[in-house]
């Protein structure tokens, strides 16, 4: 598998990540770690941050220990904007909005995403309707706070859970779904990552099958 590089300087690197491709689990028989080493031929990287497995588009990955540290500091003071696209199941009313349910830091499940009440802390996403019809919405996300599957629990509590979500959505949907359109994929993708206050933008192109 040959993993597009979208970005190289001398501390750091941006790729497209697939979906179904974990950054750094050992326990994966090829992670996005190890594919990226022994393509360019490199004997260590530093995640900057982490996609989930099933979301795709763009990761930043350090070349050493200094700049991941840097970058890692960004994302932590929220000095970094981070713009994701998504396919919704159903159609939303609203053509903008915020979704500000708060949320676990940690990995929920269908029956109640937003985890245990005492664990919940402030999350923000706003989103904003690209095209839709009466089956799927298309929009772009602006993660503002950035907990864990925050995008996918949001989306999950307004009833309209990402298309092919295997945690938060509905399996059956998705395998009907996933039948009809020959993939069975997240829907959900980091199209564009910009750090403030530097002119360092990187982009990746969302292709849906909203028609």
């Amino acid at each position: 598998m040959n993993i597009p590089l979208l970005f190289q300087d001398n501390g750091w690197l941006a790729v497209d990540k697939p979906s179904g491709v974990s950054v750094h689990n050992n326990e994966d028989p090829q992670n996005l770690i190890q594919l990226l080493q022994s393509q360019l031929g490199l004997k260590k990287l530093f995640p900057i941050h982490r996609l989930d497995k099933e979301t795709s588009g763009i990761q930043l990955l350090a070349l050493d220990e200094d700049h991941a540290k840097k970058y890692s500091v960004e994302f932590q003071n929220r000095q970094v904007e981070k713009i994701y696209e998504g396919l919704l199941r159903g159609q939303l009313k609203e053509n903008d909005g915020v979704w500000d349910q708060p949320l676990t830091d940690k990995s929920e499940g269908r029956k109640n995403p937003s985890g245990q009440a005492r664990d919940r802390v402030d999350c923000e996403t706003r989103y904003k309707v690209i095209q839709k019809n009466n089956y799927f919405t298309h929009c772009e996300f602006n993660l503002i706070t950035g907990r864990q599957h925050q995008i996918r629990k949001h989306a999950a509590l307004a009833n309209h859970s990402l298309v092919g979500d295997p945690r938060y959505g509905d399996s059956k949907y998705n395998l009907k779904i996933g039948s009809i359109y020959k993939t069975h994929r997240l829907f959900l993708h980091c199209s564009k990552i910009k750090i403030l206050g530097q002119t360092l933008i990187c982009e990746s192109h969302f292709s849906s099958f909203l028609k």
